[in-house]
């Protein structure tokens, strides 16, 4: 059997929605309570030792309550004082090693305000964490609480929660609610790259995002984001495709290339993601969280190798290449087509 915590017992009356919720998921850590209940930690090591060899074992935040049950007060302003325990947020403690950890700062909020969710950038890294780290947490709590909090801490009052979920254990809403408001919540500049990442780290889908943006009723940037989500339902299979055309081949240089083109092949039909069909170019968007399986990257490879065959220069960009080196994907995209039309023996 794991071991339990010894911050409280398993009991049938502990048993809540989130409990149930929370043992469900795949990736929690932590079973957090609702407020006034116990929690239940099921990846702690033995109370044992001194408080900041405690602390400094497990990754998590502790109230001063949970503390104080094991040992003094005078030890818990001890290892303060010697930068072993530091204090978070009101009454809510962790080991200093791990006051820089995503998942014990989104535990210490939840810990400070039971009836808040974590939301935001913090939210979306929770989910997914290779999405980049938050610098400040976004939390929402129920309309009328009036905090003072530090300034890693954004305290919010934009509507209620109806669906939660609890990524590493961490009370957040959900991942289309999480990237809503990272949008509307980061600077304009911000927003496109947050939502570009997000949605290709497949957080959410697009039309997740869509059903959450028509149910909110005021959005900071919603014309920007209504037309960005626009462009998916015009048929786009993946972000990349997305940004590939409206924003990294958006110019008029670009304007003979078509989208998603039939190409009839002796053996097949093809549709590239872009052709230049009097050049005879094809460009291809390599989407690896898109095409993941064997089965799909050997499809990609047959399409290529049909196209040559055909006479095609085919070109390949993937999301890295799309979002860090745009020009250079221009660059080549047009060196290829101006080569296609040069005279033989010229380049």
């Amino acid at each position: 059997m794991p071991k339990t915590s010894p911050f409280g017992h398993s009991t049938p009356a502990q048993s809540t929605r989130l409990i149930h919720r929370l043992a469900r998921d795949p990736v929690s850590r932590v079973r957090l309570r609702l407020a006034g209940e116990v929690r239940i930690l099921t990846d702690l090591t033995p109370v044992s030792g001194s408080l900041p060899d405690f602390v400094a074992a497990n990754a998590h935040s502790f109230t001063r309550e949970e503390l104080l049950r094991h040992w003094s007060r005078r030890q818990l302003d001890a290892g303060i004082r010697a930068e072993t325990v530091t204090r978070l947020l009101t009454g809510v403690y962790c080991g200093t090693t791990h006051a820089t950890d995503p998942v014990v700062l989104g535990e210490a909020l939840t810990l400070w305000q039971p009836r808040g969710y974590v939301t935001g950038v913090a939210a979306l890294h929770l989910h997914a964490p290779s999405l980049p780290p938050p610098t400040t947490y976004d939390l929402v709590v129920p309309d009328g609480h009036r905090l003072t909090a530090p300034n890693w801490v954004r305290v919010r009052q934009t509507g209620r929660v109806t669906l939660a979920t609890a990524p590493c254990g961490v009370r957040c809403v959900a991942p289309a609610r999480a990237l809503l408001d990272a949008w509307r919540y980061a600077a304009p500049a911000a927003r496109r790259p947050i939502l570009w990442e997000a949605l290709w780290t497949r957080v959410c889908t697009w039309k997740q995002l869509h059903g959450e943006l028509e149910r909110t009723p005021r959005v900071s940037g919603r014309r920007d984001l209504g037309r960005i989500l626009a462009w998916f339902g015009e048929g786009a299979t993946s972000p990349l495709e997305v940004r590939a055309k409206h924003e990294t081949f958006a110019d008029a240089r670009f304007r003979e290339f078509e989208w998603q083109a039939s190409v009839t092949l002796p053996t097949r039909r093809l549709r590239p993601d872009m052709l230049h069909r009097r050049a005879m170019v094809a460009v291809e968007l390599d989407g690896d969280r898109y095409h993941s399986t064997r089965a799909a990257r050997d499809a990609d490879r047959e399409r290529r190798t049909n196209l040559t065959a055909a006479g095609y220069a085919v070109l390949g960009f993937g999301w890295r290449d799309v979002v860090n080196r745009p020009e250079w994907c221009r660059e080549r995209v047009l060196k290829t087509v101006a080569g296609r039309f040069s005279p033989p023996g010229r380049s």
